[in-house]
């Protein structure tokens, strides 16, 4: 998922956002990064529909494509 550059700082994957396929696993912290909103106000806007519920990668992984979080935040 999404690993964080040598600082600690944000996640590789929210740097190259626009460069990912479609099909690129995304999660939290990603979504964070690229929209500046809390973990708190993510899952307001899941509850809202304004971003797609996540998809479950084993028991405790969650995560979105880039696709679906693109179009949901009209990028």
């Amino acid at each position: 998922m999404a690993t964080r550059d040598k600082s600690g700082g944000i996640p590789d994957s929210a740097k190259n956002f626009d460069q990912l396929p479609e099909t690129a696993r995304i999660d939290i912290a990603v979504i964070q990064a690229i929209t500046s909103k809390s973990r708190a106000t993510i899952y307001r806007w899941i509850d809202q529909g304004i971003i797609p519920r996540p998809k479950k990668f084993g028991p405790t992984q969650n995560f979105w494509t880039a696709g679906d979080i693109r179009r949901a935040l009209g990028m």
